[in-house]
């Protein structure tokens, strides 16, 4: 069984140097495809540092389903607490405007009530983007970690 510890020594391996160096592109294939570049790099080593927030050594009871969990939610809702400029930058950094996948996913999550006014839709694109970042992430560490404890029984 895969261990609170095993996620998180997977965990421990996404940093920014690993994710530009290229020993993690298994996860970046994993990524969609709009998640590329310096900028990527940075929220998926915070994605990893948020996920591994939620995971406790010794528990055993952890799954590929925290892509779904109410961690994730409250993580991305987190990522939204900040000065509207820096959300801003963010979403600029990002080009999350420029996700089409993204636009479908704040109207169905807001469940098309949306305030239009760029404040909000620039908090409801981040919030979208880092809920998904998160559920990779976990999913990522989750598989890789449930295959590394194959190999070594």
């Amino acid at each position: 069984m895969t261990t609170g510890k095993d996620i998180k020594a997977v965990l421990d391996t996404i940093t920014v140097e690993n994710l530009t160096n290229g020993s993690l592109s298994e996860l970046w294939q994993q990524l969609p495809d709009h998640v590329a570049g310096p900028e990527w790099a940075i929220e998926i080593a915070n994605a990893a540092d948020g996920v591994a927030g939620y995971i406790y050594d010794e528990s055993e009871e952890y799954d590929d389903d925290m892509a779904n969990s109410d961690e994730n939610y409250e993580w991305a809702d987190s990522q939204t607490q900040d000065y509207y400029s820096n959300i801003n930058r963010r979403v600029q950094e990002l080009s999350l405007w420029a996700v089409s996948e993204l636009d479908d996913e704040v109207s169905e999550h807001f469940e098309w009530d949306v305030n239009p006014s760029l404040t909000d839709l620039n908090s409801h694109y981040l919030y979208c983007a880092m809920r998904g970042l998160f559920a990779a992430v976990s999913i990522y560490a989750y598989e890789k970690a449930q295959e590394l404890s194959e190999i070594n029984a």
